[in-house]
Formats: structure tokens, sequence, C-alpha cells
């Protein structure tokens, strides 16, 4: 089983202060894990730095999120927005995630880079990223953590 931890992290952008929510998964921040990931299918359509070009979200709305709260941050398609641009704008470079409790675990599933979707012209394929298995009890354990 995989182990999450969240990281509350304040950023400063234009002189203003906003928290962010670092995911982490087994010790390694989910970024780190995407910009790895995502480099082959970035240098593929010729634009190699957009790779990795995410920020976490509001500490508030990753919590809905990752209990698929209704929101707007949760797509059509059920799934939950757990990361985004960097450069602070929603919706920009979203990544998201199936979400799903079954039984004692928590599941991440078919993961998509929304614009890169099978829609795209530049699809990148996520079938070989995760899935991510969490214990349910330690996942609401950490979400609980960031709730306030």
């Amino acid at each position: 089983m995989n182990k999450l931890q969240i990281k509350i992290q304040e950023n400063k952008d234009d002189g203003l202060n906003h928290s962010v929510a670092k995911i982490m998964i087994d010790g390694i921040d989910l970024i780190e894990l995407l910009s790895e990931f995502e480099t082959p299918l970035a240098k593929k359509e010729g634009s190699p730095n957009i790779a990795g070009q995410y920020e976490g979200l509001n500490p508030t709305t990753l919590y809905k999120n990752l209990l698929n709260l209704e929101d707007s941050s949760n797509s059509e398609d059920n799934k939950s927005d757990i990361l985004d641009c960097e450069c602070g704008v929603w919706g920009c470079w979203s990544f998201m995630t199936k979400v799903e409790v079954v039984n004692a675990k928590i599941i991440w599933t078919d993961f998509e880079q929304l614009h890169r979707g099978k829609e795209s012209h530049n699809y990148w394929d996520y079938s070989q990223f995760g899935p991510f298995v969490f214990d349910k009890v330690e996942y609401y354990s950490e979400l609980e953590k960031i709730k306030n």
C-alpha cells in the first residue's frame, strides 16, 4: 500500500501569501513523480518545459476534492482536481484523478492532464501511472490534518 502525506506550504505571489497543499506519496512529491512521467510525453510534442508544471491546491479545496465532495473543482467524469498550474489560475493546467473507496482502501486511478485528454491532439496516456492505493483509516487521518 502507498502512504499519503500532505504538507501545507506557504507561498508568496505578487506580495500575497497563500497556502498550498503539497501531496507526498511514499515520501516523494507528486509533482516530482509527474515531472518524471510526463517528460517523455512533453518532449514528444516539442514542449519539454511543460512536464510537471503544477502547484498544489488550496488545502480546503484539496480536502473536498480528495473526499469527492460536491465542488466546482471536480470534473464531469467524477474525477477530482488534485493539482493545478503553477501560474495559480484554476483550470489552466489541471491534473485529475478518480478517487474511489473500495472496502478498507482508497484508490487513485484514471489520471488525466485536463488539456491532454483523449480528445486532445496531444493525448497523454497515464495508464502506466499509478494506481495509488491507500489505507482508508490513514488516508482520512491525513486529510483531517488539512481540514482547517
